[in-house]
């Protein structure tokens, strides 16, 4: 990675052919490119007009840094990376949303009567001279990533801020007619065009829900990303097309705009690149309007690697010696959102082979995998979790996947399962994971039975990723150092604690991707003594750490020191008692 240019010279330089000479000159000499190719590309360029520049970008022959930071020493303008630089509200303000948009600059620092712009090329006289003009402001400019720019203009000038500035320009009794939003057809398009920039932006953020939300004076957007709800920042005029967007949702989603008064759900099908995504849409009437969730689900196969997930070399062990079993029950217990549906096709990745027949009841069917009887439950019609066990168990299955154990009759049928050879997977929703066992008695499954039954129990939940971009030191408080070294004391002596400050890399959250937490109870004689006696919970889990079980909050701790999250997102799963 290039390092940053952060000294200005006393003279800028901005666009000029002689500049983009010098440009392909400079990156020859510093290997990057050959002398035939740049030959190449001022050909292309004369007859195409475009740049040295955009087109290095266009071929992507070399990282955008290397150019920018070329271009930052011939220029004299510095180049800087937009997670190392903090961008002030003045300045945002100072700069309108269609100015930042035409111009494709990010406006970072106002000094006094000077704005600091941040662009992601020289820019030309002209450039300079109409923006000094429409601002009536001194420039100092700074080279960025063209990323960087535009995540941050998303960011802080809304989502989609160019096409509805567009639209609220049309007078309001054109948007709407005889008090229905039935768009003329000048509107009609740039309503479409957010909508489809909305769900590409999810796509793009790997969001998982779209919560349209109108409420009296605005129209909320949030995102869900990583399992936490994020508030996308939308242009202002928006909120005078909120019924405008939801009637385009049902439109994609074949649904009946004329009806109002009642929930409705559908489904969109978007294809994005080579990616095909179902959006399971789902509206309902409020106060002002009608608010929309969109459930993002990727079609595609997917086959997860426990690596990934986080499931490190402590945790491996134990997990092949259950995915190896005969027979038996295994849970996977944790809040809705937590990966356990993840996590088991990730166990059952590994252990699907042409010598093992797999069934799964599932509802809904998560992810495709090959090689695997996938049902889906059909409550509507009688095809329940219970009723489709009672059939399944004909088919000489080695492994039965339960999507999720939620009553009496579908707990007692799994384990009668695992009495007659079988291996059955299933999800519970539990604390941790000894309260499985408290909520199978509780479901009016036996003590005994669950003693001889049940082989392991996983909880789990996710912590968010510290994005790498804006990665920094932090110092949690003294009261948690001193959790960690009680709990890791090996690990704790030269610990060090991180966080992230915020960038166009994670939206500014500080966070990008998750990884899975997870405390493994195995049981042995002991346990299954204190079962079948129905002691409490709190003292089985007693005997299980005593036995070697690594709980939650101990194992969140682990990937603290790892680097791999922050102290603030262990404390936001797990309890203190998660650590007893």
């Amino acid at each position: 990675m290039p390092p940053e240019s952060t000294e200005v010279r006393s003279e800028v330089r901005f666009y000029s052919p002689q500049l983009m000479l010098e440009l392909g000159h400079a990156l020859a000499e510093k290997g990057l490119l050959t002398r035939p190719q740049i030959d190449e590309l001022n050909s292309r360029g004369a007859l195409t007009g475009e740049n040295l520049h955009t087109l290095i970008l266009k071929e992507a022959l070399i990282e955008e840094r290397e150019v920018l930071a070329t271009l930052a020493e011939l220029s004299g303008i510095p180049f800087k990376l937009m997670a190392n630089m903090t961008i002030q509200d003045e300045a945002v303000h100072k700069v309108p949303a269609r100015v930042a948009l035409r111009y494709s600059v990010m406006p970072v620092n106002l000094d006094g009567s000077t704005v600091t712009l941040a662009i992601g090329e020289v820019p030309g006289q002209t450039t300079v001279d109409g923006l000094r003009m429409l601002l009536n402001t001194a420039i100092e400019w700074v080279l960025c990533t063209s990323n960087d720019i535009s995540r941050s203009i998303k960011h802080f000038y809304g989502l989609g801020a160019d096409t509805i500035d567009h639209i609220v320009d049309v007078p309001e009794e054109k948007i709407e007619i005889e008090g229905t939003d039935v768009s003329v057809e000048a509107a009609d398009p740039g309503v479409v065009k957010f909508v489809n920039q909305l769900i590409a932006e999810a796509i793009n953020m790997d969001a998982t829900d779209i919560h349209i939300e109108p409420f009296e004076t605005k129209l909320r957007l949030r995102y869900r990303v990583d399992g936490i709800l994020q508030e996308i920042p939308v242009p202002k005029g928006v909120a005078q097309l909120r019924r405008a967007i939801s009637s385009c949702v049902k439109i994609m989603a074949d649904m009946d705009i004329a009806e109002r008064r009642k929930p409705h759900d559908g489904r969109i099908k978007v294809r994005s690149g080579k990616d095909e995504f179902d959006l399971r849409v789902s509206v309902l009437p409020t106060r002002y309007g009608e608010t929309v969730n969109m459930r993002i689900l990727n079609r595609r196969t997917m086959f997860i690697d426990l690596a990934h997930l986080g499931m490190g070399e402590t945790h491996m062990p134990a997990l092949e010696y259950l995915s190896s079993l005969p027979h038996g029950v295994v849970l996977l217990t944790g809040p809705t959102g937590s990966g356990k549906t993840t996590t088991l096709y990730a166990v059952l990745s590994r252990i699907n082979t042409a010598a093992v027949k797999i069934i799964t009841v599932e509802d809904p069917i998560e992810y495709q995998m090959q090689g695997i009887n996938q049902i889906q439950v059909h409550a509507r019609i009688g095809l329940t979790f219970a009723s489709i066990l009672r059939s399944i168990l004909r088919h000489d299955p080695d492994i039965v996947l339960i999507g999720e154990i939620r009553d009496s009759e579908t707990a007692d049928i799994a384990v009668r399962a695992s009495l007659t050879g079988h291996l059955v997977f299933s999800t519970l929703h539990t604390n941790d994971a000894p309260s499985a066992v408290t909520r199978l008695i509780d479901m009016s499954i036996e003590p005994f039975l669950v003693s001889s039954c049940l082989e392991g129990v996983i909880a789990q939940r996710l912590v968010r990723r510290i994005c790498t971009s804006c990665k920094t030191e932090d110092q949690p408080d003294d009261i948690i150092v001193q959790e960690i070294a009680a709990l890791l004391p090996e690990r704790s002596a030269d610990a060090r604690y991180y966080r992230g400050r915020g960038c166009p890399d994670c939206s500014f959250t500080g966070y990008r991707g998750r990884i899975a937490i997870v405390e493994i109870m195995i049981l042995n004689d002991i346990l299954r003594g204190l079962i079948v006696r129905q002691r409490p919970s709190n003292e089985i889990k007693a005997k299980a750490i005593e036995h070697g079980m690594v709980t939650l909050r101990t194992d969140g701790w682990g990937r603290v020191l790892d680097g791999i999250t922050t102290v603030d997102e262990v404390l936001r799963v797990a309890r203190k008692a998660d650590s007893l």
